[in-house]
């Protein structure tokens, strides 16, 4: 997966997971962010798809999260300007280029796979 060229020699403590477009929307994805051997997650939150939105596997105390959420409401039903997944803090900084991003699944409401080109992460702090 992508990140924001800006963020390639930067570091962060906060990264969101985005998807930059999906016409017809976002029924469900999972995706998996690690972000090294000695850095912890502090928090991993909720984005577009708040409602059923859940921790898989890592999180909190961990160095990887695993989050998946599916849309049974239409909460993003179409999506047409880069919008948060999912974001996660970290309890220090982590040096951008060590943040890895695997998507193993996003669908559009369409029944279609969203293309993985379309899906990055940014520092937000």
């Amino acid at each position: 997966m992508t990140s924001d060229s800006d963020t390639a020699d930067r570091t962060a403590t906060t990264v969101r997971v985005v998807v930059a477009s999906a016409p017809e929307g976002i029924q469900k994805y999972t995706a998996r962010v690690a972000c090294g051997d000695d850095t912890e997650i502090e928090a991993v939150d909720a984005g577009v798809l708040s409602r059923f939105f859940e921790v898989a596997e890592g999180g909190v105390g961990s160095g990887f999260v695993r989050a998946r959420a599916v849309d049974m409401t239409g909460e993003a039903r179409r999506i047409e300007k880069p919008t948060a997944l999912f974001t996660i803090s970290f309890t220090e900084p982590v040096p951008a280029n060590a943040i890895r991003l695997h998507v193993e699944t996003v669908l559009g409401h369409d029944g279609e796979t969203v293309s993985n080109e379309q899906i990055r992460f940014e520092v937000v702090e």
